[in-house]
């Protein structure tokens, strides 16, 4: 009910004013009672037809011819009376707002001055206030409503921006999940072709061999019992083989994790403009494996909340490797908050860290700031 009449507030004002207009020229006049009714009659009509053009958004242009017609036809019928001077204002006023007309041309509502109107300072009154709320609802009004209309369309375009680069860095995200994971099968199947290549000869021939001395047992002790050193010999340097290519082959989990730290800060600079760098100070080769993965996580998940909300310019990830600490914090300059709403990644990153025994604290002032620190402990 309110939203209804806030949007109908100038109908109902404009239909006010042409009601107390119609009130004055009645107890105003000295005139018959049936001169009066023929007035009102078509004065009620006219009011009816200006408010109905107020209220309909097709038939508009009907309506506005009407008012002209009752307005001319009131003015003329009844020119002794004031009544037609005060129609005179509305009609021009709706007028140059159905066509757009420049304002300039609204200065005609002063036009009645040349018919000499029995009172003019009421009239020039009249005229002052009703071009002033037309200019209010028509002019400033409406720009208002013309800007909050740009802001909501401004609006749903960064939504559907940040949509879109949401789901173009979840894109790359598994993409480049998808290549490390490829990396790794790579690498097992190297594993994999170098012990059946250098492993699967030597395994073979000491089969045939043990077998042989199986055979020589009984009969030809000594030489079964060559055979069997020379098959022990041989496994051993097969078993030195192993650990030789286990290795020589298997990657380090620091490298694969500094390798996507570092492929994050690149996609940074190259895709969204970002000047994204990574800070190591200290021995790497001291962080366990299970510190490399929280930090890994939550890196992602940071930089991931930085592109979607932060519309930062420069963005840090920092590791700084201690005695029996490691520090790591990861900045960005853009929009800060005074209240930090805990979503699920936030509260993921928090379980993260707690999981392996470490605190983590996060600031929203001057950019947004993540401070992890994990201590130096096999898990």
């Amino acid at each position: 009910m309110v939203e209804k009449m806030k949007d109908n507030y100038f109908s109902m004002m404009k239909f006010c004013c042409l009601t107390v207009m119609l009130a004055y020229v009645i107890v105003d006049s000295e005139k018959s009672f049936q001169a009066i009714s023929q007035e009102g009659f078509w004065l009620g009509l006219f009011v009816v037809v200006s408010t109905l053009y107020e209220l309909l958004d097709k038939e508009k242009i009907g309506c506005l011819l009407a008012e002209i017609i009752f307005a001319i036809g009131i003015f003329v019928l009844f020119r002794e009376s004031s009544i037609g001077f005060y129609l005179i204002p509305v009609a021009v006023l709706d007028t140059v707002v159905y066509f757009k007309l420049p304002l300039v041309v609204g200065l005609m509502v002063f036009a009645g001055v040349l018919f000499r109107p029995p009172d003019l300072a009421v009239y020039m009154i009249y005229s002052i206030f009703i071009s002033v709320i037309y200019f209010q609802n028509h002019v400033l009004i409406k720009r208002y409503q013309d800007k909050l209309e740009n802001y909501e369309q401004e609006e749903f375009k960064l939504k559907d921006s940040i949509s879109d680069k949401d789901l173009h860095f979840k894109k790359k995200l598994e993409q480049n999940s998808l290549h490390y994971k490829n990396q790794i099968l790579t690498e097992r199947a190297g594993i994999y072709q170098a012990l059946h290549d250098k492993l699967g000869h030597s395994i073979n021939g000491s089969v045939y061999q043990l077998e042989a001395s199986k055979v020589l047992i009984h009969n030809k002790p000594e030489q079964s019992s060559r055979i069997i050193q020379a098959v022990i010999d041989t496994l051993r340097e097969s078993m030195d083989e192993i650990r030789f290519i286990l290795r020589k082959e298997k990657p380090e989990h620091k490298k694969v994790a500094l390798h996507q730290l570092q492929g994050l800060c690149e996609e940074c600079r190259e895709k969204y403009g970002i000047q994204a760098i990574l800070r190591l100070e200290g021995e790497d080769k001291e962080i366990p494996d299970h510190i490399w993965e929280v930090i890994l996580d939550n890196a992602i998940e940071a930089v991931s909340n930085a592109l979607k909300y932060a519309k930062c310019s420069r963005l840090a990830i920092e590791l700084v490797v201690m005695n029996k600490i490691i520090r790591c914090s990861i900045y960005n300059n853009g929009t800060s908050c005074e209240t930090i709403v805990e979503g699920m990644g936030i509260q993921g990153m928090k379980d993260r860290t707690r999981k392996v025994n470490g605190l983590i604290d996060i600031d929203g002032q001057n950019g947004f700031r993540i401070n992890m620190i994990f201590p130096l402990t096999s898990a």
